[in-house]
């Protein structure tokens, strides 16, 4: 069994988040991939106040996500 790291250490500072957020926008897809693992407890909990499958949401507001940052 995989022992979790603390949520301070697994989350990425503001600062780092941000300049993650502006690598994605000009078009960096390793850069987006890290915001959006970081980003994946969030679209979770989000996704549960769709109207659709939960699966069927994550998916929604993920491609809402990266269309937000790449448009």
């Amino acid at each position: 069994m995989q022992k979790s790291k603390p949520k301070e250490a697994a989350q990425l500072s503001n600062h780092a988040f941000t300049l993650m957020v502006e690598r994605a926008k000009n078009g960096d897809n390793e850069a987006l991939l890290m915001v959006l693992e970081e980003m994946e407890p969030e679209i979770n909990n989000l996704a549960s106040f769709l109207k659709l499958p939960k699966e069927e949401g994550i998916q929604e507001i993920t491609t809402r996500f990266i269309e937000k940052i790449r448009g």
